[in-house]
């Protein structure tokens, strides 16, 4: 799993998938940050392909931990199938 937080190192983000759908490849990133004690965390869909027709969709605050590799290792056992369903609900 690579990581990459932030100067604070409160904040991180990870590639968890990459898959294709919609004729696009994808690379699934999460997003984790403090929030009231706790983390949560969101997906983000990025075209993985150079010059894609696609952009970027980024779901809402879908998954919560006590820490950023809880919310990370939440994203990475997420099925493939549940990602799909994600990407298609953000178009």
């Amino acid at each position: 799993m690579s990581v990459v937080a932030d100067g604070s190192g409160s904040r991180c983000r990870a590639v968890v998938a990459r898959m294709g759908a919609e004729r696009t490849r994808w690379r699934v990133m999460v997003e984790a940050w403090p929030s009231a004690g706790r983390y949560e965390g969101r997906l983000v869909f990025e075209p993985d392909n150079l010059g894609a027709s696609a952009s970027s969709r980024v779901t809402a605050p879908v998954l919560r931990g006590g820490s950023a590799e809880d919310v990370v290792g939440a994203a990475y056992d997420m099925s493939e199938k549940r990602l799909r369903e994600l990407l298609h609900s953000l178009a």
